[in-house]
């Protein structure tokens, strides 16, 4: 399986830990970081060929890997204006290489075993929601109607909307057809948007599902509210 992991931003709201590492390199326990636990997690279900996205202090990640994950089948593709656009510049630069099926993520996000399984293993485009939680006030939600995921944001808001993480498998076509919007949004010069907004301009082209997770960890690292509750969860999990 192809798989991107996104690490290229700052991690501003987590500065007290990312002043040296980029955010996927923040410990959550021991000599675990972000991005171990992610590499871990999906190696248990085979091999696959990852890229990496990155941009701020790109080089630890490259020399993390090296060190630690020396045989990693990986390509690294690095975002120069990391400080000046959003990831949809950095998952531009995928264009030319991987325009199969993928697995998309977020390099902040911290998820079980489990969740994991069940994206890989789905036959159809899903992306990762959960039933169970509160709509988020500054978060990703998902829109859903006729079972069909119809748009993502942060402004997203209604009855017929879940909490949503960017945890995304996408079939060939779905990917090929958000890459390609993604294309059209980048000439345009729409560079400082979520990657998101390029997937709602498609949407009705694609079948997107949701994944509902129900209350499986499945979370993103935002600030150190969010890396303790995590922590604490991790810890939960394991006794």
């Amino acid at each position: 399986m192809d798989i991107c992991i996104l690490n290229s931003g700052f991690g501003s709201r987590l500065k007290k830990y990312t002043q040296f590492v980029p955010k996927g390199l923040v410990p959550l326990d021991g000599s675990t970081t972000i991005l171990s636990r992610q590499l871990s997690i999906l190696n248990m279900f085979g091999e696959h060929r990852y890229a990496l996205t990155t941009g701020y202090l790109d080089g630890e990640i490259q020399r993390y890997l090296h060190i630690y994950y020396p045989n990693l089948d990986v390509e690294f593709f690095v975002n120069t204006r990391y400080a000046e656009t959003n990831y949809i510049t950095s998952l531009l630069l995928l264009e030319a290489r991987f325009r199969s099926e993928l697995v998309l993520m977020h390099g902040d996000l911290v998820f079980e075993h489990s969740v994991v399984k069940d994206i890989l293993e789905s036959p159809r485009s899903v992306v990762v929601v959960d039933s169970t939680l509160p709509l988020p006030e500054k978060d990703f939600k998902a829109r859903v109607k006729d079972g069909k995921v119809v748009e993502i944001g942060i402004h997203v808001f209604g009855d017929d909307c879940f909490a949503c993480q960017p945890l995304y498998h996408l079939t060939k076509k779905d990917w090929n057809t958000w890459q390609t919007a993604i294309g059209e949004y980048c000439a345009r010069g729409e560079e400082s948007v979520y990657a998101e907004n390029a997937l709602n301009s498609v949407s009705s082209r694609m079948n997107l599902y949701p994944l509902d997770v129900k209350g499986r960890l499945c979370m993103e690292i935002d600030n150190e509210a969010d890396l303790l509750s995590a922590r604490k969860l991790m810890e939960n999990k394991s006794t």
